[in-house]
């Protein structure tokens, strides 16, 4: 049984830290802040626990309006290298589904999609295949794909089949910028 313990002011170092550890170069500290301050309860993030070993990060956001795109976002979900191949990451992103199901029942969200970079994420590929309704490539000109290895997973949270997410922007090039990347 994981814990999943939110990010807040008291701990968002700690959590930069072990987001660093799994996304080197990367920085979700603003990320981290801006939900805090923001304080909804679909936008969170946070420390996951087996015991209490810290054993990974996850968490959930909508950069845009959700009664627009009915859309939650996987966000910095990641397991630390040395607790790797262990489970952690499918029971994690099962945990993270199962959250985004419940906050479906108090707004208006119908799909769990996230997006990752299929040539420097190539070992979380087969999770996302298995777990995830339909993948597509992200290639809206206006916005960063990657060099064109973006895809994006969806997932249905109700019993309508997934809407494809059909190169919406999604604003990456600031993201990444935010990164510190």
């Amino acid at each position: 049984m994981l814990t999943y313990i939110p990010i807040t002011n008291d701990n968002i170092n700690l959590a930069t830290k072990i987001q660093q550890e799994i996304f080197p170069g990367e920085s979700a500290y603003e990320h981290y802040r801006y939900t805090i301050n923001k304080n909804e309860e679909y936008e969170k993030y946070y420390l996951v626990y087996d015991k209490d070993k810290i054993i990974g990060i996850t968490g959930t956001y909508s950069n845009e309006p959700l009664e627009e795109t009915n859309s939650l976002w996987l966000g910095w979900y990641g397991v630390r290298p040395t607790e790797r191949k262990k489970g952690y990451g499918t029971q994690i992103l099962k945990d993270t589904i199962e959250l985004a199901k419940q906050l479906s029942a108090k707004y208006p969200i119908k799909y769990f999609r996230l997006y990752t970079d299929i040539s420097e994420n190539k070992e979380s590929l087969h999770l996302y295949d298995k777990y995830m309704d339909i993948k597509e490539m992200y290639n809206n000109k206006d916005d960063v794909n990657y060099n064109g290895n973006c895809i994006i997973y969806s997932k249905s949270l109700t019993a309508e089949p997934v809407t494809k997410w059909n190169d919406k922007f999604l604003n990456l090039r600031l993201i990444i910028e935010e990164q510190g990347e």
